[in-house]
C-alpha cells in the first residue's frame, strides 16, 4: 500500500502542491484585501469549493488507473492495497483542504466574532467526538461510495465506463439514500446529525440544541448503517477487482 500511495504522491505532486499554492494565495489576498466581508468570504468559500472538486477528480483518476494497470504491475499487490492507497491519498489530500480553509475560518472568527471560541468550548464531550467521527466516516464512505462505482463500472463495460458508472451511482445514491431515510430519519447527504447550531443576531451568540434519545438512537443508527455499507463497498470493490485480474 505504501508503495503505491507513495507512486500516486510523486505522480501528482505538481498538481497537488499547485492547487495548495494557489489557495493559499487566494485567502491571503482576500485577508489582505480591502474588499467587503461578504466578498472576501464568497471568494474563499468558491476556491475551497473549486479545489475540494480538482482533489476529488484526481483522486478518482487515481483510483481509476490503478484499478485499470492491476493486471500490469510487475510485483503482486494486495487486492484492498489499491483502495486503501487511494483513501489514504484522499485523506490527505482533503485534510490539506481543510486545514488551509481552517487558516482563513479561524482568522475571520478571530476578528469579527471574538465569542465564538468561547462557545464552542462550551459544547458537551460528546458532540465533539461525534462530529468527529461523523466527519471521518462521512469522507471514508463518500470516497467508497465513488470507488465501488468505479469498479463496478470497469468490471461491466470496457467502452462507456464513464456514463456506466453515473447510472449506477445516481442508482446507488438514490436508493441509499432512500433506505436510510426511512429507517433513521435522514440520509447520507446530511452532515453533522448530531448537533444543529443557530446564530443569534441579537446576541451574537452560537447556540446549539440540546440532544434527545430519539435524535441520539437516529444517529447512532445511520453512523452504523453507513459503517456497514463501507465495510460492504470494500468486499464488492475486492470482487470486482480480483475479478478483472482473472479476466487477463
Amino acid at each position: 500500500m505504501m508503495k503505491l500511495l507513495k507512486y500516486d504522491l510523486r505522480r501528482n505532486a505538481n498538481l497537488l502542491l499547485a492547487v495548495c499554492a494557489v489557495l493559499i494565495l487566494c485567502e491571503l489576498g482576500m485577508i489582505l484585501s480591502p474588499a467587503m466581508l461578504e466578498v472576501k468570504l464568497g471568494v474563499i468559500i468558491v476556491a475551497n469549493f473549486a479545489a475540494a472538486v480538482i482533489f476529488t477528480i484526481n483522486n478518482l483518476r487515481v483510483f481509476d488507473y490503478n484499478i485499470k494497470s492491476v493486471s500490469r504491475r510487475l510485483l503482486p499487490v494486495n487486492t484492498l492495497s489499491y483502495v486503501w492507497a487511494s483513501l489514504v491519498y484522499a485523506i490527505l489530500n482533503t485534510l490539506a483542504v481543510m486545514v488551509i480553509a481552517a487558516g482563513a475560518g479561524m482568522y475571520f472568527l478571530g476578528r469579527f466574532d471574538t465569542s465564538f471560541w468561547g462557545d464552542a468550548l462550551h459544547l458537551p464531550v460528546y458532540v465533539w467526538i461525534g462530529l468527529a467521527l461523523e466527519t471521518v466516516i462521512t469522507t471514508v464512505y463518500g470516497f467508497l461510495l465513488f470507488y465501488v462505482v468505479i469498479a463496478l463500472a470497469r468490471s461491466i463495460t470496457k467502452k462507456g465506463a464513464f456514463w456506466v458508472g453515473l447510472l449506477l451511482f445516481l442508482v446507488l445514491s438514490a436508493v441509499m439514500d432512500w433506505l436510510e431515510n426511512l429507517l433513521f430519519g435522514q440520509d447520507s447527504t446530511q452532515a453533522f446529525n448530531l448537533v444543529s447550531f443557530h446564530y443569534e443576531n441579537g446576541t451574537g451568540t452560537i447556540t446549539h440544541d440540546s440532544l434527545t434519545a430519539m435524535a441520539g438512537w437516529n444517529w447512532l443508527g445511520s453512523f452504523v448503517f453507513e459503517l456497514l455499507l463501507s465495510i460492504a463497498f470494500l468486499f464488492v470493490i475486492k470482487w470486482c477487482v480480483e475479478k478483472r485480474i482473472e479476466a487477463r
